[in-house]
């Protein structure tokens, strides 16, 4: 029984790494170009804020500075139980707040909109107060939604990748995986994930952002309910939205806890519906959205190949040793191969070890989480 029990578990984590690979590789292909479209689409823009005075000011500065028209665009901060400056650092902007209710930016974002629904020819966009933006940001989402798109993704950058070690490895890790697991998702027409921020959605799928489920990770949520609705989701690979990473470790450890927790819960809630549409559509989008809710993180799983390559050197019921350590290389390295197709500049290349640790350390984390029962603010200067 042992040995069938090891078999079975050591099949699973190759079957699983090289199923990553195996789609991961059609994101090496570029994106095809999406067409232009009417400039003339409502955009509401709605920035959740729960004390962040400090840093809201730039991403308004970059709102002001897009090239789509600035009569179709309505900029609402939507300041959520602020003890700081945030309503007086908006400024001259639409401000709304709201002083009580339940944590988390999925719970405020559905409070707004049953105060205040859109129009029925109105686009939103949610973006994070430390976001920073391009100037083409509103026309990238805005081209995607008017080519049929029900929501739309922009690429989640790093806007503080030289702050510390821990953001240098944040942004490899986010360079990486825009590549191997957003692009190569879109490229498939499979749904790519959704960042929480920098996303879109048209008026065929805002009602997502009306209903208030308590998940941790309502971007990961929203996800499932789009894809059982048969809703097309667009990754833009060439649309940017800079997002502050977390330089302290305590504050990054507690943010993937979050993560973690929530990527779970989601996952036991609509696992069985996911795998039932697959079967009614016959298509494997919804089995894929299944694997990437359930299954750990890159990281987790290149740790327990290394933790069985180092068993299977003592143990000779395991796989042979050399076999776990191919395993162990092809994944570690597998990342660089998208970094170099992204030309991420090779300053940050030759830091590709920090990454490394970086997996390593979430290792823990992936066990704290499962203590996480609220929202964590991540703060941000």
């Amino acid at each position: 029984m042992l040995r069938i029990l090891l078999l079975v578990s050591q099949a699973l984590v190759v079957v699983l790494a090289g199923y990553n690979l195996v789609v991961a590789a059609w994101g090496l292909r570029d994106q095809a170009a999406i067409r232009r479209g009417t400039r003339r689409r409502l955009l509401r823009i709605v920035i959740p804020a729960h004390n962040e005075g400090a840093v809201i000011g730039r991403l308004l500065a970059d709102l002001a500075d897009q090239d789509y028209p600035a009569q179709h665009v309505r900029v609402v901060v939507l300041a959520d139980r602020c003890t700081d400056d945030t309503v007086a650092a908006a400024g001259s902007i639409e401000v709304v707040e709201r002083t009580d209710g339940a944590d988390g930016k999925g719970a405020a974002l559905a409070w707004y909109l049953e105060h205040w629904p859109l129009a029925i020819d109105e686009s939103i966009v949610v973006l994070d107060a430390d976001n920073r933006l391009d100037e083409t940001f509103l026309t990238g989402v805005a081209d995607a939604l008017d080519n049929g798109f029900d929501a739309a993704q922009a690429y989640v950058d790093t806007s503080n990748p030289d702050a510390s070690w821990l953001t240098t490895a944040s942004a490899l890790s986010y360079w990486a995986s825009n590549r191997m697991v957003q692009l190569a998702r879109h490229n498939l027409g499979w749904a790519p994930d959704l960042g929480g921020t920098g996303t879109a959605f048209a008026p065929t799928a805002s009602w997502v952002l009306e209903y208030e489920s308590g998940a941790l990770t309502e971007d990961s949520e929203q996800v499932a309910r789009l894809v059982l609705s048969d809703r097309r989701i667009a990754w833009l690979h060439g649309v940017r939205v800079y997002d502050q990473k977390p330089a302290s470790m305590g504050v990054a450890m507690r943010q993937r806890a979050r993560w973690m927790s929530g990527k779970r819960s989601v996952a036991r809630t609509y696992r069985s519906k996911l795998l039932r549409e697959a079967v009614r559509k016959r298509s494997w989008g919804p089995v894929d959205v299944v694997i990437r809710q359930s299954q750990p993180g890159r990281s987790f799983m290149v740790g327990v190949s290394g933790i069985l390559a180092v068993a299977a050197w003592f143990w000779d019921q395991l796989w042979p040793w050399w076999v776990w350590a191919i395993i162990v290389i092809v994944q570690i390295a597998a990342p660089l191969l998208f970094l170099m197709r992204d030309r991420v500049p090779g300053r940050y290349l030759w830091r590709y070890p920090l990454l490394v640790v970086f997996g390593l350390l979430w290792l823990p984390v992936r066990f704290m989480s499962a203590r996480v029962r609220g929202w964590y603010h991540t703060p941000h200067d």
